[in-house]
């Protein structure tokens, strides 16, 4: 059961949330009032949703064929698209998108891509990203200043708190250049405190595997430095991916007939939102995405649509990628089964 919980806690933490939500939903006043909202819905805005999650998750492939193509491996794009889809999944059910990149590397790995290859491909697309929404939301804050100080009166050290931490992470990404005894030691002091907490059983082992994916992390980030155009292209299309990712609130917003907001003010209040809640330590951010809907943009959806909006809109930013990773986790056990049959005939 143990095991069992470890593999699986975060899909089924996922799944009991959202039946609370729907059971809550189901038994409240506010049922009749969503579905009203929902009924009136432009389904070519839906539609545009739907689109721009998809463009998304085809940059996110792209970034990666892209990177690896560079790197002398070629891959198929749908293959790339099938690494991109798994890794959706698996960040989707673990805490703070911890899972995506391992499982990832190892999907990779299956396809033939080198270990170090693949682990420096993740790792590429992770810092492009990272730089991307930081810059674009520090951008989108500073033009769209009034905006943010309407609309998030009360809450804006939340964000300061967000920016923080990414702030953070980032300088632990360009520490990571340079090899620093102190970084190996904060790796392994990591480790061992895994250790205590049980989460970690061969703590010599761990660390040396830790030790060495940070090399190979280490050994990425200097040939992206030693590639300026590489760097720009996967900084581009970082970009382009926030901004499809971000697009869906525009979707949302004009679906319900709504006017009067900007779409830089909505992109921006969404681009915030994610930066502040996307490092939340529980799988999908959930509750503190769902939570941050209502505080950032309570001011923007009439009180009718609000709820009704937050359910659209998080269908297509997680659910609706969390479908689509499902699918290329299945996928790719059907592929895995085909290929151990095979193998089992030629023997």
């Amino acid at each position: 059961m143990r095991r069992f919980l470890k593999k699986h806690g975060g899909l089924l933490y996922v799944g009991a949330l959202t039946l609370v939500v729907v059971l809550a939903l189901m038994l409240s006043d506010e049922m009749p009032r969503v579905i009203e909202s929902m009924s009136n819905l432009d389904a070519r805005w839906m539609l545009r949703a739907a689109l721009s999650i998809t463009v998304y998750l085809l940059l996110r492939a792209a970034t990666v064929q892209y990177y690896l193509w560079r790197e002398g491996v070629r891959i198929s794009p749908l293959n790339a698209l099938n690494v991109t889809l798994i890794g959706q999944f698996y960040s989707a059910i673990t805490p703070s998108a911890s899972g995506g990149q391992p499982l990832q590397v190892l999907t990779m790995r299956q396809m033939g891509v080198p270990v170090s290859t693949a682990t420096a491909t993740v790792s590429v697309k992770f810092i492009g990203f990272q730089l991307a929404f930081m810059l674009t939301g520090g951008a989108l804050w500073v033009t769209h200043i009034q905006a943010v100080n309407a609309q998030l009166k009360g809450v804006r050290y939340l964000v300061v708190v967000g920016y923080l931490i990414n702030a953070a992470l980032m300088v632990l990404v360009a520490l990571t250049m340079r090899k620093s005894r102190a970084v190996e030691r904060m790796v392994e002091g990591l480790v061992r405190l895994g250790a205590r907490m049980r989460l970690v059983r061969d703590a010599e082992k761990t660390a040396a595997k830790a030790l060495a994916a940070l090399e190979d992390y280490r050994g990425a980030l200097k040939r992206l430095v030693d590639r300026p155009f590489d760097a720009l292209v996967i900084f581009l299309l970082s970009c382009l991916q926030v901004l499809f990712l971000m697009g869906v609130i525009v979707c949302v917003y004009r679906a319900f007939g709504l006017s009067g907001t900007s779409a830089g003010d909505l992109l921006t209040l969404q681009l915030l939102l994610f930066i502040t809640a996307a490092f939340v330590p529980l799988p999908g951010a959930a509750g503190a995405q769902e939570g941050g809907f209502y505080l950032f943009f309570q001011g923007v959806f009439p009180a009718r649509h609000i709820l009704a909006a937050m359910l659209c809109w998080r269908f297509f930013t997680y659910y609706l990628l969390l479908l689509s990773g499902l699918v290329g986790v299945v996928v790719n056990s059907i592929r895995a089964s085909l290929a151990g049959r095979r193998n089992g005939d030629d023997v």
